[in-house]
C-alpha cells in the first residue's frame, strides 16, 4: 500500500509539472493501466526529483534536475543523463513523444566538452540510445518536430566527442531519418541534413570513416535536389550542396566509391543551378564550379577513377545522364504532404537563423577555394 501511495504522489507531482510547463506529451502514468507498476519500472533507480520530471515528459525539468543533482560534477551529470535516456527508451512504447522529450534533455546534458571528457563511455551510451529512439519510424510519425530536434542535437553532440566513428554513424542515422520525413516535414529534414553534413566534413571523420562520410554526402545531395527542399529552404540547400561536394571530392572519401562521389557532384551542381536556388544563393554556383574544376584536375581522384576528368568535365558542361536526371528531379513539382500531428515553427525559424551562416560559408568557399584534392 505504501508503494502504491508513493507512486501516486510522484505521478501527481509529474502531472503538475506537465501542466505548468505546457508540455503536450501525456505523463506516462496516464497511459498505463490502473494498478500497474509501469511508472515505477520505467523510472527505477532515478532520484525522486528526476523521477518526477521524467514521468512528466518535461525536458526542462529533467535538464534542471540533472544540473542540480550533479552539483557541477561532469561525470555525475553524464551518469544521470545515461539513466535518463535509458528510462526514455523504456518509456517509448507507452509514450513516444514523452520519451523523445526526455531524451532531448539527456543529450543536452552530455553535449559540452567537460562532460564528454570526464565520461566518454556514458556520453557514447547516451548518444547511441538517443539514436535508437529517433530511427524508430514511430518517433517521426508521432512527434515529427520533436524528433527532428532530437536528431539535430544528437548529431551535434556526437560531432564534438572526438570519436569519428560515433560522429559518422550518428550523422548517417540522422540523415536517413531526414530523407524519410522530407515530404511531410521538409524544414526538419533540412535541418538534420545540414547538421549531418557539417559533422562529417571534419577531417578526422572523413579520414576515419570515409564510407559513412560519403553515405551522408550522398543522402544530402539527394535531399538537395528534392523539390520539397528547394521550395522550403533554397539557401540552406545551397550551403549543403557546397559541403557535400567538398566531402565527396576529398580523396579518402572519393576512393571508397568513385561512382557515388560523381553522383554527389552531379546532384549538388544540379541543385544550385535551379532558378530557385540561384536566386536565393547565387554564389553557390560559382563555389561548386570551382570545386569541380579542381576535382577534374586532381591526380589523386584520377588514380582512383581513370575517367574522373571526363565525368566531372561532363557535369561542368551540364551534360550526361546523371546531371540531367538530377536537374529534372530538382525542377519537378514538390510533393509536400500534410502531417496530421500538430507541429511547431521551430525548424523553419532555425532555418531562417542559419541563413547568414550559410551565406558566409558559401562566400568563404568562393574566396578561399574548397579543400583541393591533390
Amino acid at each position: 500500500m505504501k508503494r502504491v501511495n508513493s507512486i501516486g504522489f510522484v505521478t501527481a507531482v509529474a502531472s503538475s509539472l506537465a501542466l505548468l510547463s505546457g508540455v503536450a506529451a501525456l505523463p506516462v502514468a496516464a497511459q498505463t493501466p490502473p494498478g500497474t507498476n509501469a511508472a515505477a519500472d520505467i523510472t527505477a533507480g532515478l532520484p525522486p526529483a528526476l523521477r518526477a520530471a521524467v514521468l512528466a515528459g518535461n525536458t526542462q525539468a529533467v535538464s534542471q534536475a540533472i544540473a542540480t543533482l550533479s552539483v557541477g560534477n561532469p561525470a555525475q551529470a553524464a551518469g544521470l543523463a545515461d539513466q535518463v535516456v535509458r528510462a526514455a527508451e523504456r518509456l517509448f512504447p507507452a509514450n513516444p513523444k514523452g520519451a523523445i522529450l526526455i531524451a532531448q534533455a539527456a543529450v543536452g546534458a552530455v553535449r559540452n566538452n567537460p562532460v564528454q571528457q570526464a565520461a566518454p563511455q556514458q556520453t557514447e551510451s547516451v548518444i547511441t540510445i538517443a539514436a535508437r529512439l529517433f530511427i524508430n519510424p514511430i518517433a517521426a510519425r508521432i512527434a515529427p518536430d520533436e524528433t527532428g530536434q532530437l536528431v539535430v542535437a544528437t548529431i551535434n553532440a556526437a560531432a564534438t566527442t572526438n570519436n569519428s566513428s560515433l560522429s559518422a554513424t550518428t550523422a548517417a542515422q540522422g540523415v536517413g531519418v531526414a530523407e524519410k520525413m522530407l515530404s511531410s516535414n521538409a524544414a526538419s529534414a533540412i535541418q538534420i541534413a545540414g547538421a549531418a553534413m557539417q559533422s562529417v566534413k571534419q577531417t578526422s571523420v572523413m579520414s576515419g570513416s570515409p564510407q559513412q562520410s560519403l553515405q551522408v554526402a550522398s543522402a544530402v545531395a539527394r535531399i538537395s535536389v528534392a523539390p520539397e527542399a528547394q521550395t522550403v529552404a533554397p539557401r540552406e540547400v545551397a550551403a549543403m550542396a557546397v559541403v557535400a561536394v567538398q566531402v565527396a571530392t576529398t580523396p579518402a572519401v572519393y576512393q571508397t566509391s568513385p561512382s557515388a562521389a560523381i553522383t554527389v557532384m552531379a546532384q549538388a551542381y544540379a541543385a544550385v543551378n535551379t532558378t530557385t536556388v540561384t536566386a536565393a544563393a547565387p554564389a553557390a554556383n560559382s563555389a561548386i564550379t570551382g570545386q569541380l574544376t579542381q576535382a577534374a584536375k586532381s591526380t589523386s581522384l584520377g588514380q582512383s577513377n581513370p575517367t574522373n576528368d571526363s565525368q566531372v568535365t561532363q557535369i561542368l558542361a551540364k551534360e550526361g545522364p546523371t546531371y540531367t536526371q538530377a536537374l529534372a528531379t530538382a525542377t519537378a513539382a514538390p510533393t509536400l504532404t500534410t502531417n496530421t500531428t500538430p507541429q511547431t515553427q521551430a525548424p523553419q525559424t532555425q532555418i531562417q537563423q542559419n541563413e547568414t551562416k550559410n551565406d558566409t560559408l558559401i562566400r568563404e568557399e568562393n574566396k578561399n577555394g574548397s579543400v583541393s584534392p591533390s
